[in-house]
């Protein structure tokens, strides 16, 4: 009988022990409060609001909690004309290619007629101006990084008339060159799906 009332008590005593050794703090390691000997989490967790992508320009190591679109994204982009765009424009007398963000009037650079690429060219801008290079800009999160470049590519013949003759929708990445060749098969493309929806608005 003894016995058994002892094994009870260090039963007991043990149990009581353990409820007192745990503590609440926080126990996310991505706040600048964490407690590694917390047992639980009261919730006093404490964060650094910021960009928490490595990839973004505003990477903040030190953040721990990322606000909707806290992250600020850029990347460069070439476009270039391939040989067959080159014949295309000469075809079509056109001088320049003007280069628009849809949807907005100011044109962000221009391709001239005369030079093209048998190869895809880097994001280093020519000195002839052979390329047109830009850097464009976005915001997203760490999970939702990409973002869409939209332009549009407008045919000067020296008139002051400008013809659209190519846009298109880019998925764009983080810190990439991507590199878009303009060519006779796109841009007649484009002609011949412009002209069937101006038809089928009539």
């Amino acid at each position: 009988m003894k016995k058994l009332i002892y094994v009870t008590i260090l039963s007991a005593l043990t149990f009581s022990a353990c409820e007192k050794s745990k503590t609440g703090g926080c126990i996310d390691p991505a706040a600048y409060n964490y407690e590694s000997f917390a047992d639980y989490d009261d919730g006093s967790c404490l964060y650094i609001l910021g960009c928490t992508d490595p990839l973004a320009d505003n990477y903040d190591p030190q953040a721990g909690l990322e606000p909707l679109n806290g992250c600020d994204y850029s990347c460069d982009v070439v476009w270039y004309l391939t040989v067959s765009a080159a014949v295309f424009m000469d075809q079509w007398n056109i001088d320049y290619y003007h280069f628009f963000l849809k949807n907005e009037n100011t044109s962000f650079g221009y391709l001239g007629a005369g030079t093209a690429y048998s190869y895809v060219p880097d994001c280093i801008p020519q000195l002839d101006a052979s390329t047109l290079v830009e850097t464009f800009s976005w915001q997203g999160n760490y999970d939702s990084s990409a973002g869409i470049l939209q332009w549009e590519a407008w045919g000067d013949d020296g008139a002051n008339i400008l013809i659209l003759d190519y846009e298109s929708d880019e998925i764009v990445y983080p810190n990439e060159c991507l590199a878009i060749g303009l060519s006779s098969k796109k841009l007649k493309a484009y002609k011949e799906e412009n002209k069937k929806r101006k038809e089928r608005a009539k």
